[in-house]
């Protein structure tokens, strides 16, 4: 740095050089206030904190970068996109800060906010800051970056400056290499009132973490075969949603059934009666530390089989590696710690375990988080073919473009209400957009 060698690590280093990172898994603490969290980032060490001084300041870069950071909100409140913009703002007023590196920054936003985040660089390029943007997202690297460098299974492919030209498809050619990019095709939207009901909720009220209400006179029905995509601003109620449908939230009120039988108990409950989730948040919800992968694929996904008094790993591993799901997502070796993956392999790993269940209902969220083009366009394909044998899929994404295109029915979460937004066909992004924002029929 500034033209001479130097060692990064440990972090704390980094720090004192002027590197702040935003990551992509948030590190803030739910119970405390925004300005806590900060306070905990700026602190120098001292035992006084100037509360009042730090308040001011929050606001002020807030306003500056168009943040809207509450230095009094609490932070378990808040939406995903919140939570990010309290990030940069952490960043931001750690002393000395002059390079941010960002991580899959954009993946918890939705349309509307990734224009405000792109406007957002802009800005803190102009003031002098040096930015990091690690993204998947090939319109966020022709948007926005100077330079562009692709890595590819640890090595670098291409590298290349705004002044070269920049163009979309040479970088997803040295992003896939030889592998062909898969062209996600589906077939034209099953007929809803001819589909079996396999799952249902009628007068459902759901409830958050401290009792407030998230979701009122829920009504919402699982056709098998059919992908039922679910929109909405972060924040309004996709989380409390999928744990209703997994059996991980109790109804407050309402009645769930699956299959015409009234279900009431937890996940083990669910899963008897066939349905198989993926969190939001895999990384912290669905690793187990110090399990392998191929311990993991066990937990609701490859059948157990038994060698004696115990399982017989080796016939295990045989049916994972040859399965067309795990080459399909190019799965990592099954003996490595999934507690030491990446994000993006943690999602292929869940995803892999849902897909090889083949489950009557599958309730996922944001599938393609933190994946590369090709991954991505993989699972989509997955997924249609996955209802296409007759599951019930309800999808939740934040990225519209993955919601038209996957999606037989599209329904909207805003303003505490679910709300029905018709076919693909038969709307488009920007009605859907206003109903995400408006929560009330276009």
């Amino acid at each position: 740095m500034d033209g001479e060698r130097t060692t990064l690590h440990p972090p704390i280093r980094a720090r004192a050089k002027g590197i702040g990172m935003v990551f992509q898994d948030f590190r803030l603490v739910p119970a405390l206030s925004v300005l806590d969290n900060i306070a905990l980032a700026v602190s120098t060490g001292g035992w006084r904190i100037r509360r009042r001084e730090l308040r001011e300041q929050i606001l002020a870069v807030s306003a500056k970068y168009g943040l809207a950071v509450n230095p009094d909100a609490e932070v378990w409140q808040l939406d995903l996109g919140q939570r990010q913009r309290l990030e940069i703002v952490k960043v931001l007023l750690v002393p000395g800060t002059r390079v941010i590196i960002f991580d899959e920054p954009t993946s918890v936003l939705v349309p509307q906010e990734v224009e405000s985040f792109l406007h957002m660089l802009d800005l803190l390029r102009k003031d002098g800051y040096g930015i990091l943007l690690i993204t998947h997202k090939i319109n966020e690297v022709l948007a926005c970056a100077d330079q562009v460098t692709v890595l590819r299974s640890g090595q670098i492919t291409y590298q290349a400056s705004r002044s070269d030209g920049l163009d979309g498809d040479t970088l997803i050619q040295a992003m896939m290499g030889v592998r062909p990019l898969q062209t996600v095709t589906k077939q034209g939207s099953s007929e809803a009132d001819e589909a079996r009901t396999v799952m249902e909720v009628q007068a459902g009220v759901v409830k958050g973490n401290h009792g407030e209400t998230v979701i009122e006179s829920l009504a919402l029905t699982l056709r098998a075969g059919e992908i039922t995509g679910v929109a909405g601003i972060s924040g309004s109620g996709q989380r409390e949603l999928a744990e209703v449908m997994f059996g991980l939230r109790p109804l407050a009120a309402g009645r769930l059934e699956i299959k015409g039988k009234s279900v009431t108990g937890g996940p083990q409950a669910f899963m008897a009666a066939g349905v198989s989730f993926v969190s939001e948040d895999p990384l912290k919800e669905s690793v187990i530390p110090g399990f392998t992968i191929l311990e993991h694929m066990v937990l609701d996904g490859i059948p157990a089989r038994l060698r004696g008094a115990g399982l017989d790993w080796r016939q295990i591993r045989s049916e994972l590696t040859a399965s067309e799901e795990a080459r399909a997502l190019a799965l990592a070796d099954p003996d490595r710690r999934a507690d030491e993956l990446s994000g993006g392999n943690v999602q292929r790993m869940v995803l892999a375990r849902a897909l090889i269940r083949r489950p009557d209902i599958l309730v996922i969220s944001y599938p393609s988080r933190g994946l590369d083009i090709g991954t991505t366009r993989t699972i989509q394909q997955q997924l249609i073919t996955l209802a296409e044998q007759g599951t019930a899929i309800l999808l939740f994404s934040e990225d519209l473009d993955e919601l038209f295109k996957l999606s037989d029915r599209l329904v909207v979460l805003a303003g505490k209400r679910l709300v029905e937004g018709g076919r693909p066909a038969d709307t488009t992004p920007p009605e859907i957009g206003h109903l995400m924002l408006r929560g009330e029929s276009a």
